[in-house]
């Protein structure tokens, strides 16, 4: 009955997401990012405007997908969440990048079934320097003379909207700053980042925001070629499947879970093929487990599919080279290497983001383990230890029951259709958990209510927690997969904190708010902390006014 159920639902959600994506909704994305230029190993921060084809802010898609494009092709591959269309995220350069120019490149899954790519109008130049390597792009750079590069300047883009700066001009090295943002225009939504500028030119942007709010007329009737589902609640996760996985007349329940996230467990039902996982977005980078019942032991395979498009760059710029460039792009080197002290990343705040509830609400009961006789095996602690946990033995195979009562605690009885999980990774198989050593867990999370997880309710989730996520090295059967997934960006802001004590302050990025917003006739005070070198900073805030105008405003700034 239960897979008839689950068949059902599956079916209508398909049909439900193709008739939602009939509507062919219009999303256009523009990329902005703390700087233009980098070295190989830095992190890019970025913040997304994902508009509709009216240039409103879009409520459609839940997750954008990055690349970060040369000539030869992607090197960087990234997932941002979008509220209300916005995002913010950031990733790392690879180490072994070629010097070069880049195009950074977002979409959703909207703009995956357009023909062409008239959603790049909204992408972006970013320059990037290999210190440890003397590869290059092929074809994509130029050496110039001295007087040519000397020649040379970063185009500022032109002011538009009401903002201005009010602030000194030269500031100390190491000394507390203010900046004061007045904002004479409608409400502004913005990114603002103040980094450092050193005589290291990037390649000229081809996009601004004025350029991006100017196509949007252009690009508001698509065509629309593809059938790929719209992700209104997060990432769609598919996979495919070969082998038999159940009769013709019957569907197959798959699961898909995280290990060390015991939220993030998704049910998705298997349809010939092809599986998928409607997801509120998986954040961060973890191993995934996805386990298809009645999948052939013996010739089942599950391969996950690649979201990623992989377009063209379009055309690019080339890098330009020259020798007295030398000297900074060795001391981006340094500065990049004293990062790892100053711990930058600990530093940033987590803003807004889509997170899974599935748990939230759910009492929990926690069984530290370290806090009792500790016993050696499984079966031991769940009689000596957890009662309210008993094991079930039927035709040889384990199943675990669970006590569950009402509000008072008046009502108890036993109940089956538990969820058993170790680090958030499900286990149908409960023989790897009793021959899993006990000594290895330390808490068991008891969860005594019913859980409703899409169309299936569990009476209760026991999750055994392992000391250090021991669950990946369990030898799972050969309907389970474990991969490396690539989730989504968390949203943070770097709001200039600098830790004492701790190595030269040598940031580049000394601010970073992806999402600042300013009221109509409003101000926003900005304060940071100079770095502990001189040279000359830019401070650049971009973005979109309430009426659908663009702002821009840059101003520079000396440490000395």
């Amino acid at each position: 009955m239960m897979k008839k159920n689950l068949s059902t639902f599956f079916i209508a959600l398909l049909a439900v997401v193709s008739l939602r994506g009939a509507e062919m909704p219009v999303e256009r994305l523009f990329v902005s990012t703390d700087r233009e230029a980098y070295i190989a190993g830095d992190n890019v921060w970025c913040s997304l405007f994902c508009l509709d084809g009216e240039g409103k802010r879009s409520s459609q898609s839940a997750v954008s997908y990055l690349e970060l494009i040369s000539a030869e092709g992607t090197v960087v591959e990234a997932k941002i969440g979008l509220l209300d269309g916005r995002g913010a995220g950031s990733f790392r350069i690879p180490v072994s990048v070629p010097t070069g120019v880049y195009r950074l490149i977002a979409y959703t899954s909207a703009n995956v079934n357009e023909e062409g790519t008239p959603w790049m109008a909204g992408s972006r130049i970013l320059t990037i320097f290999n210190t440890l390597s003397t590869d290059r792009v092929k074809g994509g750079y130029k050496i110039v003379d001295d007087a040519t590069y000397n020649s040379m300047s970063r185009a500022a883009q032109p002011s538009a909207g009401g903002l201005v700066f009010n602030s000194t001009a030269r500031v100390r090295k190491g000394a507390d700053v203010g900046i004061l943002i007045q904002n004479g225009g409608p409400m502004a939504d913005l990114s603002f980042s103040i980094y450092h500028e050193d005589a290291v030119v990037p390649a000229p942007q081809d996009n601004s925001i004025a350029s991006f709010l100017g196509s949007l007329p252009e690009s508001a009737h698509p065509k629309f070629t593809g059938n790929r589902p719209l992700e209104y609640d997060g990432e769609i996760i598919s996979a495919r499947i070969s082998g038999k996985v159940a009769d013709e007349s019957e569907f197959s329940v798959a699961t898909l879970s995280s290990a060390g996230a015991p939220s993030n467990l998704y049910i998705g039902v298997t349809d010939n093929d092809r599986v998928r996982f409607m997801t509120n977005n998986i954040y961060g980078d973890r191993e995934i487990v996805c386990e298809v019942s009645m999948l052939d032991d013996e010739k089942g395979v599950i391969e996950f599919e690649n979201p990623f498009i992989y377009p063209s760059p379009g055309e690019l710029p080339k890098v330009t080279l020259n020798k007295s460039q030398y000297g900074d792009i060795a001391a981006r080197k340094i500065a990049l290497r004293a990062e790892r002290p100053l711990r930058l990343d600990t530093l940033t705040t987590m803003l807004r983001h889509r997170e899974d509830l599935l748990l939230e609400s759910s009492p929990l009961r926690r069984f530290h383990l370290d806090d009792y006789n500790r016993f050696p095996s499984v079966k031991e602690i769940l009689v000596e230890i957890i009662p309210i946990l008993n094991l079930h033995r039927e035709n040889g195979k384990y199943s675990m029951r669970i006590t569950v009562t009402d509000g008072t605690e008046a009502y108890r009885t036993r109940v089956g259709n538990l969820l058993v999980m170790m680090d958030g990774v499900v286990l149908t198989d409960l023989d790897m958990l009793l021959g899993f050593d006990a000594m290895l867990i330390e808490d068991v999370d008891v969860y005594q209510q019913a859980v409703v997880c899409g169309q299936v309710s569990y009476s209760g989730i026991a999750n055994f927690i392992t000391k250090k996520n021991y669950v990946t090295a369990l030898t799972f059967p050969a309907n389970v997969r474990v991969v490396d997934f690539k989730g989504v960006s968390y949203p943070v802001a770097y709001y200039g904190e600098v830790p004492e004590g701790e190595g030269d302050d040598l940031r580049q990025t000394l601010y970073w708010d992806p999402s600042m917003r300013i009221e109509a006739g409003g101000q926003k005070r900005v304060k940071f902390h100079a770095p502990g070198y001189a040279g000359r900073f830019r401070a650049v805030a971009e973005g979109i006014a309430a009426d659908g105008t663009p702002v821009h405003h840059e101003w520079t700034f000396e440490v000395e």
